[in-house]
């Protein structure tokens, strides 16, 4: 499944099988499910700066892209990264895709779907799953652990939201095992540190 479809999926799913609006109360699952909130500042609020060692910084404002459906509401956000010090990667481009599902049973049928079309779509050892990181995710791959140029994408999910998180970067040098590793841990750290914000 492509980077957007499980969105899209969400979206027509909810119009169709709920037929709900965004500010109904939406099922509870630990401290309770994430209220959309429509405001141009959502994409600017995020913890970028977990990204620095070994993508890079933030130097502009992300750009912001509202999406609005029945029963589940989004956003796209897309944020480029400036080389500093500690930056490993340059020409690097992070964009998130939410969604604020209004039950917490939609968001986990539509994630178990995308996560059984990913595993199957993705060459063998490119799926992991990623503990740790909301209620559920998993991170895959769309370039060999050898090329300069990486495309890396994890998703998770925590109560009702569903984020997908792609981040396209050029290595200065061949990737090696750890340097992935480093790449995918500042990754998972950002998401970590994004639902906090969220949930704010």
């Amino acid at each position: 499944m492509t980077r957007h479809a499980v969105l899209a999926v969400a979206l027509v799913l909810a119009a169709t099988a709920c037929g709900g609006d965004a500010d109904r109360e939406v099922a509870q699952e630990g401290e309770g499910g994430y209220r959309w909130k429509a405001t141009d500042e959502i994409c600017n609020v995020l913890p970028y700066g977990e990204l620095a060692d070994p993508l890079g910084a933030r130097e502009e404002a992300a750009d912001r892209n509202k999406r609005a459906g029945q029963g589940a509401p989004g956003v796209q956000c897309v944020q480029p990264l400036v080389e500093t010090g500690p930056a490993k990667y340059g020409n690097v481009k992070v964009e998130l895709d939410l969604a604020y599902t209004e039950s917490v049973d939609f968001a986990k049928d539509v994630f178990a779907r995308s996560r059984e079309n990913t595993r199957k779509g993705v060459p063998a050892g490119g799926f992991t799953e990623v503990p740790g990181v909301g209620k559920e995710a998993y991170r895959f791959g769309f370039n060999k652990s050898d090329d300069r140029r990486q495309v890396r994408e994890l998703r998770l999910r925590d109560s009702n939201l569903m984020i997908d998180i792609t981040v396209t970067a050029d290595a200065r040098t061949l990737p090696t095992p750890e340097s992935l590793g480093a790449f995918d841990a500042s990754v998972a750290d950002f998401a970590k540190a994004s639902l906090k914000a969220l949930r704010g």
